[in-house]
Formats: structure tokens, sequence, C-alpha cells
């Protein structure tokens, strides 16, 4: 009997999984793909059908895909091969591909959870407290999921750099792929490496820590990052040396103005403090799915409890830190969001809420910390036992009360903005187009989910100008149709196709599942339709 627990115990962790996959699983098809939600997954589609030179958005690389673009890598691109061509090229396998990511985030996290708290149950209700967490599974439906993804080798580099006990010395090998995973995390998004000032102290400020570990954890730091410095390598051997690559970057650093702040600030902090709250009362997602934030009295509480438990733990560890010299180790996990948010306000405005959504897992860890260091200075009695249990139980009706609130909008509009379901539409029509057919997306949003939800086997450019619609126009392609967002813009664009020579234009209209307008289009033929027979 004894045996045959533990052989169930070493699969618990698959249960949040699958709680995590079935709330990705609703309304899997909604939003529609807003165009950084795509990216880079739409290379592969362009990788898989190449005969088409349709635009992209990738840096340049003499090797194979590395780097999405200057600050993120594509491990998505290489998830997403297999599985969209298993599968098809539709949202539904995309959004899995997107989500197995999670998936791994929530093993790694239930693992790291039970090493921390020496409690299975403490760790299945974090665990199932984080999968059922509207902030963490709408991440993966938004742009935010990129940022999301590259956190699951975090908590990878996390669950390793926990012993099973805590006054236990970490193996070089733990010490060096803890590391690893961290400098991984790093290549995944650049924001992850946020958190590394806060992993560094948790590794070197442990007990029994000395400088030989701090060292192997650096050495493995580097050495999962170098998937960066390959990528860079690679991109000057594309632009064929080093001058050409330096303008390269300069010309993109300059359009994003990444250091606009001049340093941490008490402004520059509170905007950080601002866009966490963002993120993990899941506001930000709900900008992106809806235009505006779903009232959530619920994802306010949550927020507050980490934050009170945020504070209760950094006072604690850097007082011990002060008197002892030796911080209680579950109080060093406080030190992960302080580090983050204090790299972070180094950015000043120039980051978002999609930036600190990698908070939402490492903050559902806060209050396991806490409990885990109060309950070591006393014995854990019934009533406590059963409080624990209670609040486990109101915070996941708490968390499915705002999932179904955010499924319920999502099902009743499909997503709208940039987010739009129609833009779904208009890639699944596109896929039937006549092959004299062209999309001229001049604006931005469009162009990545239409790529990948037609395999890249549509002909569409991202520009209108004339030389363009000439191009076209010589390569066959009679039927031209111009996509656009504002009404406003339409004499523009009729003036545009009026100028290419079209004889006859038609408009339409897409519209969100409530029947509300948001994009358009011009039909322009370059010849006349051929009658019936």
């Amino acid at each position: 009997m004894h045996l045959r627990i533990n052989a169930i115990s070493r699969y618990l962790w698959t249960l949040p999984v699958i709680v995590f996959m079935i709330a990705v699983a609703v309304h899997i098809d909604l939003p529609g793909l807003y165009m950084d939600a795509v990216n880079p997954d739409f290379l592969a589609a362009q990788k898989l059908h190449h005969h088409l030179h349709n635009p992209t958005a990738g840096l340049p690389s003499k090797l194979f895909p590395i780097l999405g673009n200057l600050y993120h890598g594509v491990q998505n691109f290489y998830v997403d091969l297999p599985v969209l061509t298993i599968f098809g090229f539709d949202v539904g396998p995309l959004r899995i591909a997107q989500a197995l990511f999670g998936a791994g985030l929530l093993a790694a996290f239930f693992v790291a959870a039970q090493r921390l708290s020496k409690s299975t149950a403490l760790a299945m209700a974090a665990a199932l407290g984080l999968a059922t967490e509207i902030a963490f599974t709408a991440s993966f439906r938004t742009q935010f999921y990129i940022v999301m993804g590259g956190a699951t080798w975090l908590a990878v580099s996390l669950m390793l750099a926990l012993p099973l006990q805590s006054d236990t010395p970490l193996s070089r090998h733990r010490l060096f792929w803890s590391g690893f995973f961290s400098g991984l995390a790093g290549y995944g998004y650049f924001v992850l490496l946020f958190f590394v000032p806060g992993m560094f102290a948790l590794i070197a400020l442990r007990p029994k820590s000395n400088l030989r570990d701090t060292v192997r954890w650096a050495i493995g730091l580097a050495v999962g990052f170098a998937p960066f410095a390959v990528g860079y390598v690679s991109l000057a051997l594309k632009l064929h040396g080093i001058g050409a690559t330096v303008a390269f970057i300069r010309g993109l650093l300059g359009a994003l103005h990444p250091f606009e702040s001049g340093g941490t600030n008490g402004g520059n902090l509170l905007y950080a403090w601002r866009m966490a709250m963002l993120a993990i009362t899941n506001n930000g997602n709900d900008a992106m799915v809806f235009g505006h934030a779903l009232p959530s009295a619920w994802g306010v509480v949550k927020f507050y409890v980490f934050a009170a438990c945020l504070l209760v733990l950094s006072v604690w560890c850097l007082g011990s830190l002060v008197l002892r010299r030796q911080a209680p180790p579950a109080t060093l996990l406080g030190l992960l969001p302080l580090s983050y948010l204090l790299v972070a306000s180094l950015f000043g405005h120039r980051l978002w809420a999609h930036h600190f959504c990698v908070l939402v897992p490492f903050v559902y860890l806060l209050p396991l910390a806490l409990l885990t260091s109060v309950l070591k200075m006393q014995t854990r009695k019934p009533f406590e036992t059963a409080l624990m249990g209670l609040a486990s139980i109101a915070w996941l009706i708490g968390n499915l009360t705002q999932q179904v609130a955010f499924h319920e909008s999502l099902a009743h509009s499909g997503g709208e903005g940039l987010s739009t379901s129609a833009l779904t539409q208009l890639a699944v029509e596109a896929r039937n187009a006549p092959s004299t057919s062209a999309y001229i997306f001049p604006e931005w949003g469009f162009f990545t989910s239409f790529c990948l939800l037609t395999e890249n086997k549509v002909r569409y450019v991202i520009d209108a100008s004339p030389e363009t619609l000439l191009d076209l126009k010589r390569d066959g392609y009679s039927d031209l149709r111009l996509v656009y967002w504002q009404p406003t813009e339409r004499a523009h664009y009729m003036q545009v196709l009026q100028q290419a020579g079209t004889k006859t234009i038609t408009e339409r209209t897409f519209t969100t599942l409530d029947g509300r307008a948001v994009f358009y289009w011009l039909e322009g033929r370059t010849t006349q339709p051929s009658l019936p027979h």
C-alpha cells in the first residue's frame, strides 16, 4: 500500500496540468490572433511553405532561425513545427503548442512548491491555484504568451535550486543546470533576466552556500544564454560584417528607445508597480482581448494578498540578513519578484503589462513561502490545517468565478480591436481565394496571423505603394484585396487602388461575433470578371 501511494504521488503534478489544459481548451479558437500573439510562430508556415516570398518579421540568420527579435528567441517556432505539421495550421493547434510551455511551467512549479513547503497538500493547493488563475491561462491567448513561455525555464531553474532538505547542499550538477535554465529563460525573452539578481541571491544566501556554488551557477547562466550570442553571430554573418550589423541593431534600438528613464526612481517604481497590478489582476490580458478591463474585486484582492506576502517576506529576509547574517531559506523567495520590479524600473515606461505577466507564477509561491516560514516556528494544529483547506477552496472558487466572467465576455464578442476573431475569418476564407488574389496589409496587425492560418500559401504584401501594386499586377495578381482598420481611411485607400488601374472596387465590413464593425476591405479588380457560362 505504501509503495502504491508513493507511485501515485509521483504523478500528482499531472492534475494541475490537466486543469490548466482544460482552461486553455475552453473557446480555444477565441480571441483572434493579435499580430504579436503569433510572432515568431508564423515563421513555421514560412519555413514549411517557402515558395511564396511573403514579407517576414524574424531577424536575418545565416544558420537557422535563432532570434525572433533583438530581445527574444524562437523557442515557440521549434515547438510549432511538429505540432502544426501534424494537427494543421489553425488557431486550436497553435494555442496548444503555445500552452505546452505553460504545462511545463506548472509541472516545475508543483515540484518547486513541494520542495519549498515539504507538503504535497500545500503544493497541490498552490499549483491548482495557478492552474485556475485567469492571469496565467489567458496569457496563452494574447501576446503575453511568449514572455510566459520563457518563464517555464525559470521555473525549472528555481525547482533545481530548491533542495529536498533546506540544509542539504546542492550538487555541482544541479547548480550548473539551475544557472543554465535561468540563462535559457533570458533567451526565451530578455525580461526574464530581471530575475537573475534574485536567483543569484537565492543561491548565494542559502545555508552552506559558498563561492564555488555561485561560480558554478553563474557559469551555467552564461551557457544557457549562449543562444543569444550564437544568434547575433549568425546575424553578423548574414549581414556580411560587424559594421552592417551594428548599424542594423542601432536602427532597431533607435525605434525602441529601451532606456528612456535615466535609472530607477520613485516614478518608475510606481509605474512598475502599476504594470504588475495590471498583469496579476488580468486587466492587461482583458485590455488586449476586449479593449478594457473586466471588473473583478477578486483580482484586486489577490494582488494585495500577494503584495502583503512580498512585503512581509522581504522585510523578514533583509532583517534576518542584517541581524543574523542568515535568512530563513523560504523568505529568500521574496527576492525574486523584488528583483524583477527593481530591474524593470530601469526601463521607465518602455515596458507594459505583458512584460510583467511573468510575475504571476512566482507570486503564487509567496503565500506558500510565508506559510512555510511561519509554520516552522510552531506545531501545526488541526484547526490551522482546516483553515488552510477552507482558504484554498475559497481561492479556487474566486479563480473559477473570474475564469467564467472572462469566457462569457469572450464568447459574446470573440475578441475586439486587434484581437478580433474576424482575423481568423479573413484568413480561413483566403485559403479558398482565387489564385489571382493578393492581400494588401498597409497597417499593423494583420499579416502574421494571416500568414500562419493560410500556411503562407496566399500572396500578401505589407505596403500599398504604387510600386508594390504594379509588381503584383505584373506577377498576374488581378484581384487586390486591401484590408484596413479605420473607416476614415476609406477614401485614401480607394484612391490607392484606382491609381493602380483597378476597374471595379467592392467594399466589405468584418465584424465581431456580436455584430460590431472591426475592420474593412476594398477589393479592386484590374480586369473585368468573366461572366458565368
